[in-house]
């Protein structure tokens, strides 16, 4: 099946009461997933969660009043609390701290690419990745148009607003990978994780979206890539305090979760035995790029699907060494022309799913 597909406008509010209404059973699915991980991962019960929530949630509405109103506006659809929808949009902040406190062994996920014109049949910037997540989170795709900023196209969850991976009209993308650091810390209220996609997805320059990642202390560590029609590709490392920032060496990027040289950044990651995945996914994703180009979209289709050291590949799949609530899979595939602004994505593995074209021009 393919994923659901909304068509937003208006302003934040409206956009998210539409998001709501159509998503309105995925949203309360979601909601019941993450309380069922936070208490099994990290052990935190609902009223723990919501009270770390609801202090987030003050924050925000400093920090931007326009995702405030789009997480209202989700709740307002819904028929759910505004702090259950918070929730779900604080849920890196949230999650990602408490687990990486919790757990040496923590989970991790997602493989992103990009390739720079001389290494696409078309000469075109393509970026992208395959997303790896909860087996059961139920996602959606976006496309909106903004009064206030360029129109965007994305990849969400259900129930969070924005976007999180995606492309805009000025011809920008994102792409985003889970890290951890020893510094991460929600209690920092600073701009979330979210929040940060979208306000990347309304930015009109690569240095209008690098301020957005850098520009300002995080609270917790992640990974973005970033690239432009034209211009050019830039991954972000971000601990809460400290970035890298990495350009090609040659015609191609890619990341996973893990920082590159967290010795020379002086970033402190926890101590994981699972980390060498992480370096292998990067690794092969790099290799098969650099040995597969020039590629078109469906040169990069079939490495998203790759298989090489199964089930911990590229295209993943669950671990049946790991308990179930640890279980992870790719969510969706995702490979973004930002020069046509085209959007190709999966509703879950490659292997088994077709990629369904989206468009930002038609």
């Amino acid at each position: 099946m393919r994923l659901p597909f909304l068509e937003l406008s208006g302003t934040c509010r409206e956009q998210g009461q539409v998001h709501g209404e159509a998503l309105k059973d995925l949203i309360e699915k979601n909601i019941q997933i993450y309380f069922e991980r936070f208490e099994k991962e990290a052990k935190l019960i609902r009223s723990k969660v919501l009270e770390r929530t609801e202090s987030c949630l003050d924050s925000l509405q400093k920090q931007s009043l326009n995702y405030f109103e789009g997480i209202g506006g989700i709740a307002e659809g819904s028929n759910q609390g505004i702090l259950e929808i918070a929730m779900l949009n604080f849920r890196y902040e949230l999650l990602y701290h408490a687990i990486g406190k919790l757990q040496i062994d923590a989970v991790d996920g997602c493989t992103s690419y990009a390739l720079l014109p001389e290494a696409s049949v078309n000469a075109h910037t393509i970026i992208g990745q395959n997303w790896d997540w909860i087996p059961d989170v139920e996602c959606a795709a976006v496309t909106t148009v903004s009064p206030e900023g360029p129109h965007h196209l994305a990849f969400t969850e259900a129930g969070i607003f924005g976007g999180k991976i995606g492309l805009n009209s000025e011809g920008l993308g994102i792409t985003v990978n889970g890290m951890y650091s020893t510094g991460d810390d929600w209690t920092r209220f600073e701009k979330p994780f979210h929040l940060r996609c979208f306000e990347v997805l309304g930015s009109k320059t690569m240095e209008d979206a690098l301020d957005v990642l850098i520009g300002t202390p995080r609270s917790c560590t992640a990974n973005f890539m970033i690239g432009q029609a034209q211009n050019s590709i830039m991954d972000v490392e971000s601990a809460p305090d400290k970035y890298v920032q990495i350009s090609p060496q040659g015609e191609v990027l890619s990341h996973a979760n893990h920082f590159t040289d967290p010795d020379s950044a002086e970033i402190t990651e926890p101590p994981n035995p699972r980390r060498y995945l992480s370096k292998f996914r990067c690794e092969r994703m790099e290799a098969l790029l650099n040995e597969l180009k020039p590629l078109d979209v469906e040169g990069i289709q079939e490495i998203l699907k790759d298989h090489e050291n199964y089930p911990q590949s590229i295209c993943r799949h669950p671990d049946p060494d790991l308990p179930q609530e640890q279980h992870t899979i790719t969510k969706t595939g995702v490979i973004m022309d930002l020069d046509e602004r085209k959007l190709w994505l999966t509703n879950g593995n490659p292997c088994k799913n077709e990629f369904t074209e989206f468009s930002l021009l038609n």
